[in-house]
C-alpha cells in the first residue's frame, strides 16, 4: 500500500523576476546535477584514468625500444715530435664525430608480476567504475534529501503566510469591536502584538527558505545571479510501505557502490602480496642494441672512418638476499589485506546499523503521519469553530489564538511527518543500492 501525499507547488525565487519560470521536478534536478556537479566529472575523469591505465603495456608484458642520436665536435691545437724525427703542429684542428642507434630491452619473466599487475590493473578499473557509481548514488541521495528540505520548507513558508492572514483578519475583528465598544482596547493591542509576532516568524522562514533553495543549487552547481529566475517546484510526495528490512540489508550487501569498492579493496592488496612475492624469483630479459658511427678527425692518425655494431644477447638477475626486505614487505602486504577486511566489515556495520535505525525512523515517521492527519482535521474544525465564536461574542481572543496555535502546530506536525517517511525511505534506498538516478 503507498500513502500518496501531494501539496500545492510554489514558486522557487530568490528576488522578483517578470521573465517565464520554468518547472523544476526532482528528476530534472538530478539530471542538471549529474550533468554539472564537479564531484561527478572529478569521479569520471579519475575512472577514464584508470581505464587508461589497464593496459599490458603498464602492466610490463611489452618491450622498451628507443632510438639514440649524438654528434659531438672539438678542436685541437697540439705539436707532435714523431719517431722520424719530424714535427708536427696543428693549431685549431677540427674534428666532429656522429652517433646513432637503437636500443631494444624487453623483460620476458619477472616472477610472474607482470601477470599479477595486469590482474591488478583490471580491479582498479572495476574499482574505479564502482567508486563513480558510489559518488553518483551519493549525489542523487544529497540532490533528493536538499529537494524535499526546500519543499518543506517552502510548505511551512506557506504555513506562516497562512497563519499571518488568520492573525490579520482577527485584528480587523478585534479593532471593529474595538471602535463599536465591544472590546477592550487590550484585546485590539494584543491582536497587534501577535500578528507581528507571526510575521517575523514569517520573515525568519523565508530566510531558512532561500538558504536551503542555495543548497540545491549549489550541489546542481548552477550560479544564481540576483536577477535570474530560478525555477517553480513541482512535486508529489508519495511514501511507500512496502520496504521490508531483510530485503534492504540483503540488497546492501550485493547492490551498495561502496561495500563493493571495499571488496575490491581487498583483491587489490591481495595482489600486491603476490607481485611482492614475484620478487623472490629471478628476472630474464633479452636485449638488442644497433648503433652507427661516422667521425673525421683532420689531426688524428685516422682522418675519417665510420662503424656498425649490433649486440644482443640474454640478461638474468637472481637476487638471493636483499637484507630481508623482500619479506619485510610481503608481511606489510599482509597486513595491508588484513585492514582492507576491517575496513570493509566496519563500513558493513556502519550501513547495517544506518538502515536498521532509519527502517525504525521510516515505520514511526508513517504512522505519525496517519495519526496527524487526524489531529490536523481536528485542528482545522476547532479554528473554524473558535473564529465563529470569536466574531460572535462567544469567546475571547485568548481562546481564538490558542486555536490558531493549535493549527499551525498540527500542520507542521503533519508536514513534519510527511517529510521525515520521504527523508527516511530516500536514505533506506541509498543505503541499500536501491537509489537511482531515474
Amino acid at each position: 500500500m503507498r500513502i500518496f501525499l501531494t501539496f500545492i507547488c510554489f514558486t522557487f525565487i530568490l528576488a522578483p523576476c517578470t521573465h517565464a519560470q520554468e518547472p523544476l521536478t526532482l528528476q530534472q534536478a538530478i539530471e542538471r546535477a549529474l550533468k554539472n556537479n564537479y564531484s561527478i566529472k572529478i569521479a569520471r575523469n579519475n575512472q577514464q584514468i584508470a581505464k587508461n591505465n589497464y593496459t599490458r603495456g603498464n602492466a610490463g608484458f611489452l618491450p622498451d625500444l628507443s632510438l639514440d642520436y649524438n654528434r659531438t665536435y672539438g678542436v685541437q691545437s697540439f705539436e707532435q715530435q714523431r719517431a722520424s724525427g719530424d714535427v708536427v703542429n696543428r693549431d685549431g684542428a677540427q674534428n666532429q664525430r656522429e652517433v646513432y642507434g637503437a636500443a631494444l630491452n624487453w623483460t620476458i619473466f619477472d616472477g610472474f608480476k607482470m601477470f599479477t599487475t595486469y590482474d591488478q590493473l583490471g580491479e582498479l578499473n572495476e574499482q574505479s567504475e564502482q567508486a563513480t557509481q558510489a559518488q553518483i548514488e551519493l549525489l542523487v541521495y544529497n540532490i533528493s534529501t536538499a529537494f524535499y528540505t526546500a519543499a518543506q520548507e517552502k510548505e511551512r513558508l506557506a504555513l506562516y503566510k497562512s497563519n499571518v492572514e488568520l492573525s490579520e483578519e482577527r485584528l480587523r475583528i478585534a479593532k471593529d469591536k474595538y471602535e463599536l465598544g465591544k472590546a477592550s482596547k487590550l484585546e485590539y493591542l494584543q491582536a497587534q502584538v501577535d500578528l507581528n509576532a507571526d510575521k517575523s516568524a514569517m520573515i525568519r522562514q523565508m530566510e531558512t527558505f532561500t538558504i536551503k533553495k542555495l543548497d540545491l543549487m549549489r550541489l546542481m552547481a548552477v550560479e544564481v545571479e540576483a536577477d535570474t529566475l530560478p525555477f517553480v517546484i513541482e512535486y508529489t510526495i508519495t511514501n511507500d510501505q512496502n520496504l521490508q528490512l531483510a530485503v534492504l540489508l540483503d540488497n546492501m550487501e550485493s547492490e551498495n557502490a561502496e561495500l563493493l569498492a571495499l571488496r575490491k579493496e581487498q583483491i587489490i592488496a591481495l595482489h600486491n602480496e603476490k607481485i611482492t612475492k614475484g620478487d623472490r624469483l629471478p628476472e630474464v630479459g633479452l636485449f638488442a642494441n644497433y648503433s652507427r658511427s661516422n667521425f673525421e678527425s683532420p689531426a688524428g692518425f685516422v682522418l675519417s672512418g665510420s662503424s656498425d655494431d649490433l649486440t644482443y644477447g640474454l640478461t638474468a638477475r637472481w637476487t638471493l638476499f636483499d637484507g630481508f626486505n623482500v619479506q619485510r614487505r610481503i608481511e606489510n602486504t599482509k597486513i595491508q589485506y588484513q585492514s582492507a577486511q576491517y575496513q570493509y566489515a566496519d563500513k558493513l556495520l556502519e550501513y547495517n546499523t544506518a538502515i536498521k535505525t532509519r527502517f525504525v525512523n521510516y515505520k514511526n515517521s508513517l504512522d505519525l503521519l496517519a495519526l496527524e492527519g487526524e489531529n490536523l482535521d481536528v485542528a482545522k474544525e476547532n479554528n473554524e469553530i473558535a473564529q465563529e465564536r470569536y466574531q460572535i461574542g462567544l469567546s475571547n481572543a485568548l481562546e481564538l489564538r490558542e486555536s490558531q496555535i493549535n493549527l499551525i502546530n498540527a500542520e507542521l506536525r503533519y508536514q513534519d511527518a510527511a517529510f521525515a517517511a520521504k527523508q527516511a525511505e530516500v536514505e533506506l534506498k541509498y543505503l541499500s543500492g536501491m537509489l537511482s538516478p531515474e
